[in-house]
């Protein structure tokens, strides 16, 4: 009986050579994107400015939660009409893509001009570093525009499998933003100006090229702007009550994440910079995590749109399984490798050299649990679940997560590393809730028959 349950878990060569196609580009592409952002805040570190770039990242995060939440509702979209062979609503889904987070990117930029200031010194009390975040964050808001397109154009390759295109714009992305930093930075000697500066011309040499290059192979979903902008009451209705959801979901999920950092931050600039290199570190274990959780709800959610219910059941326990062996890796990554990544920095003080040290070896615990529960929220965003994951998600994590981390604070608690280990209590209610979920396959659904063909 207990083999027979563990056969339930594993699948066959097929099974994993899919997966391996679709999922290994994937996470390469956010690995690719990882190494950027860790190639840029060593740089950064070099002029003295990681802490002013991690500061501007609470608010440009703000942004990019709830762009990444339009991008996984227009994804499920996008892998349930490709599988249901409904081109015309993937050009109509990715159209909707653009509008909307343009809007969305428009206001941000005018709150960024107006207020930017104030906000970032609600998350740090510093004046001095709040000057040049400002300047930082202005440039890069501006890029937003251009990232907004592009990432319409990659959504709809990724549905239709074609994750390949994803990492070869991703590579070109990472080349171009590396020599752009060193030009703007080392070269013209712009400071943390010219990284802005830098982040503004990489988003819109790739913006052209995606387009350029669509315009050239013309996929299944490219019909031309007319029909790419042609929007009926009966689409736009079921999508944004699948969407908005999940966006607002990501943009609850983004201020708490900043919520998490005031908290940190309340303990002093020393501790924020463990913070923001610990987290830079962690982002590059979770390649695999954002990788294969996107995979998961392409493949699903195209199987789904198939009408294949009982076989997306069949295949999500595989893809569950799977996550448990890739969590238990990069948790040992994280622990084994961290004095390797460490050494990369410029960290000047041995006492938040040991910090970071501990804090990787708790942010592979949080990898280790986040895989595990992130695979089966994709799964229920596959078949737009979307409801549900709210509560999973930034519902504990403000009832949970955000109280433990503040209350530690305010309870006179000076380790860091011992806040982010307590605040892990979050993840473990989080996985055992969203386990059942998963379970009662309340998710399996083909959400092509809510829009007319």
């Amino acid at each position: 009986m207990v083999n027979m349950r563990i056969r339930d878990y594993i699948g066959d060569e097929i099974f994993y050579r899919r997966v391996l196609r679709v999922a290994l580009p994937l996470a390469l592409t956010h690995l690719l994107l990882s190494c950027r952002s860790i190639i840029a805040s060593i740089m950064v570190s070099s002029i003295g400015m990681v802490t002013a770039i991690g500061n501007a990242s609470n608010v440009l995060n703000l942004h990019n939660f709830l762009l990444w939440g339009i991008e996984a509702g227009a994804s499920l979209f996008g892998a349930q009409f490709f599988g249901a062979k409904q081109y015309k609503n993937m050009a109509r889904t990715q159209g909707l893509f653009i509008v909307s987070s343009l809007l969305y990117t428009f206001i941000w930029i005018a709150v960024s001009f107006l207020y930017g200031d104030k906000i970032l010194l609600f998350y740090l009390n510093d004046e001095s570093i709040m000057r040049y975040s400002l300047v930082y964050m202005r440039y890069v808001m501006v890029s937003l525009v251009f990232l907004c397109i592009t990432l319409s154009f990659k959504c709809m390759f990724q549905a239709m499998h074609l994750t390949k295109v994803a990492f070869i714009e991703s590579a070109i992305y990472v080349i171009l933003n590396i020599f752009n930093y060193y030009l703007f930075i080392f070269v013209f000697e712009k400071g943390i100006e010219g990284a802005g500066m830098a982040s503004l011309l990489t988003e819109i040499i790739c913006c052209i090229g995606m387009v350029a290059y669509t315009v050239y192979k013309k996929p299944v979903f490219y019909f031309g702007v007319g029909e790419m902008f042609r929007f009926e009451a009966s689409f736009i209705s079921p999508f944004f009550a699948k969407v908005l959801p999940i966006a607002f979901n990501e943009i609850l999920f983004g201020f708490g994440q900043s919520l998490f950092n005031k908290a940190y931050g309340m303990l002093g600039s020393e501790s924020m910079e463990a913070i923001y290199i610990g987290s830079e570190i962690f982002t590059l274990a979770l390649f695999a995590v954002w990788g294969y959780g996107e995979a998961v709800s392409i493949l699903v959610g195209t199987l789904l749109g198939k009408g294949r219910i009982e076989q997306a059941k069949e295949e999500s326990k595989f893809h569950l399984a799977l996550s448990f062996v890739i969590g238990l890796i990069l948790w040992a990554f994280m622990v084994l490798f961290s004095p390797v990544f460490l050494k990369l920095y410029n960290i000047s003080d041995p006492a938040t050299y040991t910090s970071c040290e501990r804090l990787l070896a708790v942010y592979g615990f949080k990898a280790f649990l986040r895989v595990f529960t992130y695979v089966m929220f994709c799964t229920l965003k596959a078949g737009g679940d979307s409801k549900i994951y709210n509560v999973l998600d930034s519902g504990i994590m403000y009832t949970v997560g955000i109280p433990i981390a503040f209350a530690g604070v305010y309870m006179g608690m000076k380790d860091v590393v011992l806040l982010v280990l307590l605040c892990q209590i979050e993840q473990v209610i989080r996985f055992f809730l969203t386990l059942k979920r998963y379970n009662s396959y309340k998710w399996a659904n083909n959400l092509t028959e809510l829009v007319n063909k």
